[in-house]
């Protein structure tokens, strides 16, 4: 099944969802490079916290990382996991959901990119100092977006949204 039959296919609310998330990935690409990070998120959670009131549905949090994974996948060009999981926290406070927005640094070694950013985490060539950066969504628990079979190796720092688990 194509793209277009396959958006086509699902329920009203993955196609909003879908066209959300899309939007959000977008505007964070742009973002990110127009804004500092910490007033590109701040601006875009209020944003969507904000619009909570008025947006309808209840998906589960399966269901929102599910629909920025699949328009991530879906449109042109390169997101870090950053881009991807404030995108994805912005979708999540607008359905209310309690996440926890986590970034680990890891030592480079022999898993590490070679220079710059690639599609999972962004490093820093050994010459200045030598880590990696990742960051995911967690909700009870569980990792919801931005899973990697190396997770473990990545010390999380306080969560961004100031929340922990117990």
């Amino acid at each position: 099944m194509g793209r277009i039959a396959g958006f086509l296919a699902v329920p009203l609310g993955e196609k909003f969802r879908l066209l959300v998330a899309a939007a959000l990935l977008v505007l964070a690409r742009v973002g990110f490079v127009l804004l500092p990070f910490r007033r590109f998120r701040r601006t875009l959670l209020a944003l969507t916290c904000t619009l909570a009131r008025v947006v309808p549905g209840a998906p589960s949090p399966a269901h929102v990382a599910w629909a920025v994974d699949t328009a991530d996948r879906s449109i042109p060009g390169h997101r870090t996991c950053l881009m991807r999981s404030v995108s994805a926290e912005a979708i999540h406070c607008l359905y209310g959901h309690d996440i926890i927005h986590r970034i680990g640094v890891a030592p480079a070694g022999d898993n590490a990119p070679a220079t710059g950013m690639d599609a999972d985490h962004v490093g820093v060539p050994d010459a200045i100092g030598g880590f990696e950066a990742h960051s995911w969504i967690e909700y009870d628990g569980s990792v919801l977006l931005g899973h990697l079979e190396d997770l473990a190796r990545f010390e999380p720092l306080p969560p961004l949204n100031g929340r922990d688990q117990p």
